[in-house]
């Protein structure tokens, strides 16, 4: 037979659970915290720093990696990465990809004149007109890029943007290779 427990209602004067205070560096890392919430990038990092150190002198190794985090979190928002203009042979081979291929001839000439011996924009240029089924074009953009670095023609040979054109005699020049 099961019984019943009495519960009696908790008396009034029952003193609330003790909290201890939050360790000076646990209040430091909450306005710390604070600063960065609110947007105020330079006055966090310095907290954080000071956070660090002196979490490291103490010995408290998690508040010192939660320091380290916000403190790159600061930083970031206090020097964000610049823009990395993208090369001129990523550029072309991306409009290339896409086919566009007046983009990539444009963009190709364009670096052609800064880097005229440079054989991989030639060859891009020989892909980009082979797109456009310009035979004549593609093969002298190609045969440019062979001489500058025999090895585009092993490329020319798996490229599928000339297969349309690979059987042209203006590219005889790639036998033997």
């Amino acid at each position: 037979m099961a019984t019943k427990a009495k519960t009696e209602p908790a008396s009034k004067a029952t003193p609330a659970p003790f909290q201890a205070a939050p360790s000076p560096l646990a209040a430091a890392l909450t306005k710390a915290v604070k600063l960065v919430d609110s947007g105020k990038f330079p006055e966090a990092a310095k907290a954080l720093e000071t956070l660090r150190d002196d979490a490291q002198t103490a010995g408290e190794w998690s508040m010192k990696r939660r320091a380290q985090v916000y403190l790159a979190l600061a930083n970031a928002k206090l020097h964000p990465p610049k823009a990395v203009a993208a090369d001129p042979v990523t550029e072309i081979q991306a409009c290339l990809n896409r086919h566009e291929s007046d983009e990539a001839l444009k963009l190709s000439e364009k670096a052609i004149k800064s880097h005229p011996a440079k054989g991989s924009l030639h060859y891009l240029r020989a892909v980009a007109f082979a797109q456009t089924e310009n035979t004549e074009a593609a093969a002298d953009s190609l045969k440019k890029a062979v001489e500058l670095d025999a090895d585009f023609v092993f490329q020319w040979h798996m490229e599928p943007d000339f297969n349309a054109i690979r059987k042209s005699p203006l590219f005889a020049f790639t036998e033997g290779h």
